[in-house]
């Protein structure tokens, strides 16, 4: 039970009507008439009198009236578009039926389709019809009494025969109950009719059968009813009672199956007061009762009639207003008609429905307007507006729930960051949850919103209904970009979650990203890579190889040896997985040398350099031994490659692999010139050591330069080293050394002493051998000039008994030289050619000496390479380089060659001879101190044959030889050591 306490507005206007043909006068046309009954149909009104008149009235105020009955008239009731009316044309109980079409007029009164004789179908009694209700399909009438009693006809009511006689008793007579003050038809699913039957002290329901079976009746708790007050609406099958204390409202459709129990509500509307009449039109229910007059005017002024709108849906009191005297309620249409006692006709017009909404809104009373917009046929409209101002009025007053069941009501028209701004606030993420739920149902949300909600479902902690929604995202029944569902879930730790999501849209590195870095299931990392096509797990393997070669080291290496062994086409790139074994030589030599394995031609030449790359990348992260070297660098090192190589070598600064190439392409000069730039005098002295004879020279020439520039005193043992090769090597005058030694300020005599003292030792033992020598060729000297006397003076006695060209015993005549030798006459015509009286033996050996040993080639060579220059030319002197007579004499000889011819070029093999006609430029070289080679030109003229000497220059003037100091390559004249001198 509900009490009475709903809200009034002031939804009507109550407009007196005027005339249409006068409109400055009040109607008047139902002055005078008493309306007894009543019913509506379309756009019109019947009002019957109790002596048998019927008015109609059109919605536009049309009068329209006819005699129905002579003596009296009991009940109106329209369906569809006729009018059925019960009444008396005589004195007698003699009730007629009739059936009326008001579309059809016959002499100013509507066609008559039927007229049935109601007495006698009530054989009981001789009780006259009251009340009458007919089902709007034609196919069901009801006729009620004054005793009680009930009959019903299921059938076609304007055309079947058997309306005059086949009737249903339902009810029996009972004349304690009184008349039957209404009556109403529902027609139920399963050819079951409910009957309601009102008399003035109870409310009955039977239920009908298929037409012929009735049902026991429920007897309902409402009191009965006047014929005015009830009310029936036939599209929902609600009857709606008016008692004093109570409105009743019950359902047909549960009046089935319900053993005497209380059905229905009821509420208290117009309670304590009489229920005048009850009148329903739309949604809208329309009470009169009876009120004692606070003023009154009249004498008959005494009672007043109080008249309220209700909206039963809508809990609220539509219009309320009071009337002086006792008045009649009727609707025509849409439109409530009050008739007064006076004869005034008024009408309640409804207000707008902008109108209506403006009211509400202002007086906070959303809830209702929300209600009258839903119910209105042009509420949709305004309906998103109210929820709005709805849903503002709740924040404020601080009700954020209910608030946000308003604002999801305004999706589709209010900007969505309005209501989310407001839930932000982490004590509001549950309402903030529901609003972008029913955004996201609507589709109306969009990324950012959908990362919104899913945030604030983790934050709750709802993981179920995170993961539900998560499901309904990826079963296609809501949109978002499954990166930022992935990103959620793994930013709140929903790992497998995460990982399943990825897996299934195929989001590789995601998936991969969360098994191996989060939840650190390496091996699962690599079956799933190895499930992926060739590409994606080179691409993958190179993103996180790292980790699981350091985790899943044998799993990892095991795949991708398959996977190489598998996809010999795209060997190729695996080559950029290289990176990944960075700082794991084993395991990066056992997939490399796999690799290298399946390549061939120029993309094993291209790998192989991409391995030495890679090799020599790493070469300063551990010690590599000499073995390592030659097997993992060395060993791939090839002629075609070694430009690239040494490029990479120096690139990464692998020393070792320099060294190995330069040596090998035999660029020991550029290996002395790397050396030297990263300082390393170990390796400088280790490549001297090393280092061909050939070179060797040069080497120790650009070390002692570089130690002279950049040696410092913690070098000290190395140079004694250093100095000792030097001087096993003696290829270097130490001269030379020591003064590219003294140019550094850091050394010390002692890294020099032990050089020093070994070299003066050695120059002492030379100059005690060549005093020895000086004493032994002045003892041959004395000896030679004893022979010389002996010969010039003495007999010489020849006891030669043998040829010396043929070596047989000597037979006159003979030659015999002083020099021991003996020929046979014919044995010395042979060898004496030139016809000169030489010892042939003497002469042939002697001349081939000199011409080897005085090439002017090679004693450029021999110069430039001697320790100790003066020595050289000392020792050509010896050899009689500059004996004029022996040259003058071997100049006369070739001019007297007979076979000579004045064209033939000269082939003495002498390179310090003239030649006869032409001008000749010679060059000496000799070592300074700091072993750069110094050149000296002198050019000669055969114009003086005296002039053979290199080291002389003769005057222009005359033939006289002179020495010319400034010309000597040695420097100027010193004080003469020679002891010969």
């Amino acid at each position: 039970m509900t009490e009475f306490g709903w809200r009034r507005f002031n939804f009507f206007d109550r407009n007196v009507v005027f005339d249409k043909e006068d409109p400055k006068q009040k109607f008047s046309g139902l002055k005078d008439v008493a309306v007894d009954c009543w019913c509506s149909s379309g756009g019109s009104v019947y009002l019957g009198e109790a002596k048998g008149g019927v008015f109609q009235l059109t919605s536009q105020f049309g009068e329209y009236f006819w005699k129905a009955y002579q003596k009296s008239l009991a009940s109106l009731h329209s369906a569809d578009k006729y009018l059925f009316s019960i009444g008396e044309d005589d004195d007698t109980v003699n009730t007629l039926l009739k059936i009326w079409d008001p579309e059809s007029v016959e002499k100013n009164t509507p066609h008559v389709l039927r007229t049935i004789r109601m007495s006698p179908l009530n054989h009981a009694s001789a009780s006259p019809a009251c009340s009458i209700a007919v089902h709007s399909s034609l196919q069901s009438i009801v006729v009620g009494y004054t005793d009680g009693t009930v009959l019903y006809y299921q059938g076609d009511v304007l055309h079947d025969k058997s309306l005059a006689s086949r009737w249903l008793k339902v009810r029996d007579s009972s004349i304690g109950e009184g008349a039957v003050t209404g009556l109403a038809i529902a027609a139920l699913p399963g050819s079951k009719t409910v009957i309601f039957v009102i008399t003035p002290k109870h409310v009955y329901s039977y239920v009908v059968e298929g037409g012929k079976t009735v049902n026991s009746p429920k007897k309902h708790d409402a009191n009965g009813a006047t014929a005015d007050c009830w009310t029936f609406d036939e599209s929902t099958g609600q009857l709606i009672v008016a008692s004093r204390e109570m409105l009743f409202f019950y359902d047909a459709d549960q009046c089935i199956d319900v053993d005497n129990g209380e059905i229905g509500r009821c509420l208290q509307l117009g309670r304590g007061h009489e229920k005048l009449q009850l009148v329903a039109n739309g949604q809208y229910l329309a009470l009169l009762t009876k009120h004692h007059s606070l003023i009154q005017k009249e004498k008959d002024s005494e009672f007043m009639t109080m008249l309220s709108v209700y909206d039963i849906k809508g809990q609220y009191v539509g219009f309320s207003c009071s009337l002086p005297n006792l008045c009649r309620m009727f609707t025509v249409g849409k439109t409530f008609l009050v008739l007064s006692h006076d004869g005034l006709l008024s009408e309640l017009v409804e207000k707008n429905i902008a109108t209506k909404l403006d009211i509400l809104v202002k007086k906070n009373m959303f809830d209702v307007a929300v209600l009258i917009a839903k119910n209105s046929k042009d509420g949709g409209d305004y309906l998103k507006s109210i929820h709005a101002k709805y849903g503002d009025y709740l924040y404020n007053k601080g009700d954020h729930e209910n608030a946000i069941h308003q604002y999801k009501e305004t999706i589709g028209m209010l900007e969505p960051s309005y209501v989310m701004k407001r839930y932000l606030n982490s004590a509001k993420i549950k309402e903030l949850c529901i609003y972008l739920e029913y955004l996201h149902d609507a589709k109306k949300d969009n990324e950012h919103q959908t990362k919104i909600l899913m945030n604030a479902y983790a934050k709750q902690g709802e993981k179920k209904k995170l993961m539900e929604f998560v499901n309904k995202i990826t079963d296609g029944s809501r949109s978002a970009r499954m990166r930022d569902v992935f990103e959620i879930l793994l930013k709140w730790n929903y790992l497998p979650e995460a990982s399943l999501l990825a897996t299934k849209f195929q989001m590789h590195e995601d998936a991969l990203n969360v098994i191996i870095h989060h939840q650190h299931k390496y091996q699962m990392g690599v079956n799933y890579i190895n499930r992926m096509p060739i590409e994606s797990v080179i691409e993958m393997t190179g993103k996180y190889g790292r980790d699981l070669l350091l985790h899943a080291r044998e799993e990892l290496l095991t795949m991708l040896l398959e996977k190489i062994k598998e996809n010999s086409d795209s060997k190729n790139n695996f080559m950029r997985l290289f990176d990944i074994f960075i700082g794991d030589m084993d395991a990066s030599k056992v997939f490399l040398d796999h690799v290298l394995k399946k390549t061939k031609g120029a993309e094993q030449n291209h790998f192989i350099l991409l391995i030495l790359e890679y090799r020599m990348r790493h070469f300063k992260s551990k010690e590599w031994t000499a073995d390592e070297l030659k097997n993992d660098i060395y060993d791939l090192i090839e002629k075609g490659n070694e430009e690239a190589a040494l490029q990479l070598a120096q690139l990464f600064d692998c020393s070792p692999v320099i060294e190995h190439i330069l040596m090998r392409c035999n660029k020991s000069r550029e290996l002395m010139m790397y050396h030297q730039k990263k300082g390393d005098l170990k390796a400088i002295i280790r490549l001297c050591q090393g280092s061909s004879q050939k070179s060797k020279r040069r080497l120790w020439l650009d070390a002692l330069t570089f130690i002279g520039k950049h040696a410092t005193a913690d070098d000290e043992s190395m140079i004694v080293d250093l100095l000792k090769e030097i001087e096993a090597s003696e290829q270097i005058h130490p001269l030379v050394v020591l003064e590219l030694l003294a140019k550094n300020e850091h050394l010390t005599i002692s890294s020099v002493k032990d050089y020093i003292v070994a070299w003066l030792r050695k120059q002492q033992i030379i100059i005690e051998d060549d005093r020895n020598t000086i004493k032994e060729n002045n003892k041959a000297m004395g000896e030679l000039d004893t022979t010389i006397e002996s010969l010039k003076f003495n007999a010489q006695i020849m006891q030669v008994t043998k040829c010396s060209a043929c070596d047989t015993a000597l037979q006159l005549p003979t030659v015999h030289f002083l020099c021991k030798h003996a020929y046979h006459v014919h044995c010395f015509e042979s060898y004496n050619m030139d016809g000169s009286d030489k010892c042939p033996a003497c002469q042939t050996s002697h001349g081939t000496s000199r011409n080897e040993e005085i090439s002017y080639h090679k004693f450029q060579k021999e110069l430039a390479e001697a320790t100790n220059g003066m020595e050289l030319i000392a020792t050509y002197l010896q050899r009689g380089l500059f004996d004029e007579k022996k040259k003058t004499r071997q100049t006369d000889a070739s001019r007297k060659d007979p076979f000579a011819s004045s064209g033939r070029i000269s082939t003495n093999t002498n390179p310090f001879d003239d030649d006869d006609v032409e001008t000749i430029s010679r060059t000496m070289s000799t070592v300074s101190s700091n072993m750069a080679p110094v050149s000296r030109q002198r050019s000669t003229t055969k114009k003086d044959d005296d002039s053979t000497n290199p080291f002389f220059s003769s005057d222009a003037g005359s033939k006289k030889n002179s020495y010319d100091e400034t010309k000597n390559p040695f420097g100027a004249p010193t004080a003469s050591t020679n002891p010969f001198d």
